[in-house]
């Protein structure tokens, strides 16, 4: 039985309004902390792009020198074997030359090459990444010390002569308009040189088969 009246029931009917409109603070702080976690996300990913074009500008217009190729004791006996097997006539199977990347980069290596040169054989092709100072009528950055990576499409002619076709030129991986090379790229650069230069002609008159695959290349000389 309510010994109060009515104004006391009332009276605390508003009293407990209050405490049912309190959870709407927890709300809005949760809606405050989404928003400055997405805001952190959204600089974060900013960042990340800032500093990985920073990495490709200096990749690519400010190259650090190569780290030059070197074989271990043994690798160098296996290439050094392979390069003496040339050198004997008598058995067919010693005129074929089978190499891979390591040994052609430590060659170039002993060259003095190794820091600015390396080569990768891919599938019938070879590419090389060059460090070298871009001439004066280079369409961009010249007299700039750039990194370029040249690809080239390697087989032999059904005249059993060897093609050596530039695929690509490709700056900090951004492939170059072939206007701008001179409209070289599929050029057989082989065959434009060869009638004028008779010690290319000699060294592809002693091939006999070429083959490049993932890593390795498979020479054979004729007799």
């Amino acid at each position: 039985m309510n010994t109060l009246g009515p104004k006391a029931s009332k009276l605390t009917t508003m009293q407990t309004i209050p405490e049912t409109a309190a959870p709407a603070a927890p709300r809005a702080r949760s809606t405050k902390k989404v928003v400055l976690i997405t805001l952190a996300v959204i600089l974060g990913c900013a960042g990340i792009a800032a500093a990985t074009g920073g990495l490709w500008v200096k990749h690519t217009f400010y190259p650090s020198a190569m780290t030059p190729v070197s074989l271990t004791a043994t690798e160098k006996a296996e290439f050094d074997s392979k390069l003496q097997a040339l050198g004997n006539p008598a058995d067919e199977a010693n005129r074929t030359l089978v190499i891979n990347e390591r040994e052609v980069n430590a060659y170039l290596a002993q060259q003095q090459l190794g820091e600015s040169v390396q080569v990768k054989f891919g599938e019938g092709n070879v590419s090389a990444a060059i460090i070298f100072t871009a001439p004066e009528d280079f369409p961009i950055v010249p007299n700039q010390k750039i990194r370029l990576r040249f690809t080239f499409g390697t087989s032999l002619t059904p005249e059993h002569k060897l093609s050596l076709k530039l695929d690509d030129l490709s700056l900090g991986g951004i492939s170059l308009p072939n206007s701008w090379i001179g409209d070289i790229k599929g050029v057989d650069l082989v065959a434009e040189n060869v009638e004028s230069d008779p010690a290319l002609q000699k060294f592809l008159a002693g091939i006999k088969s070429l083959e490049i695959h993932n890593g390795t290349l498979r020479l054979a000389l004729n007799k």
